[in-house]
């Protein structure tokens, strides 16, 4: 069994990822990280965040795919499977599993919290309804749960490939890829909330005039 926390397989995108992780818990859960994200200017500042770390992300997955002759990264494929993740570690070969590990540990570190605080300061800015803030901080929190699961435990996998049976390898193949697609889903369904509101509240504004 391969160990996950080599050190060779982090990076400085792992350090930023990470800080940036905790910042982001420390603005879900925090009255001075709500307040900041109340105000209209953290959707801008979070929003320049986010391209930049999509700019970096977006890159490397591009480097991957043509690494994996065509086949896309595993976590840009929504709810994949075994013939998924065998597919895609039988084209990397050794040294394309092993940069895609690291891309999990490093440069895809960046996007989840960046993700996230832009779905935090939007929510927090433009809706009014407590009960529906909460319930985004919830699946903001679900999200980033996910991402922090199948990003650092899918090394695991690329670096054990193609070893499938050695506990706790068949768990992990069950498990980072039901996080993978818990990730995608409940990031989905928060914009879905966040859109519904906007209409419910643009539908009471409307009547009020009247």
């Amino acid at each position: 069994m391969s160990r996950l926390y080599d050190p060779t397989l982090f990076s400085l995108h792992s350090l930023v990822g990470l800080l940036w992780t905790l910042l982001a818990f420390y603005l879900m859960f925090s009255a001075r990280g709500r307040r900041w994200l109340s105000n209209p200017w953290s959707i801008l500042v979070a929003g320049v965040a986010l391209a930049v770390a999509l700019r970096i992300v977006t890159a490397q997955i591009g480097v991957l795919t043509e690494l994996a002759g065509g086949i896309k990264p595993l976590d840009v494929q929504y709810a994949y499977g075994l013939e998924n993740i065998t597919a895609f570690g039988d084209a990397l070969g050794i040294n394309g599993r092993r940069a895609y590990a690291m891309f999990q540990l490093g440069q895809d570190a960046l996007a989840p919290p960046a993700f996230a605080c832009f779905l935090m300061a939007v929510y927090r800015t433009t809706i009014r309804s407590a009960t529906v803030q909460l319930l985004c901080t919830a699946l903001a929190f679900t999200y980033l749960l996910a991402v922090l699961v199948a990003n650092n435990l899918m090394p695991v996998i690329m670096l054990n490939f193609p070893v499938t049976d050695m506990p706790p390898l068949p768990l992990l193949y069950r498990l980072v890829p039901f996080a993978d697609t818990i990730k995608y889903t409940i990031h989905g369904v928060a914009w879905v909330v966040i859109m519904a509101t906007w209409l419910a509240q643009a539908v009471t504004w409307w009547r009020s005039r009247g």
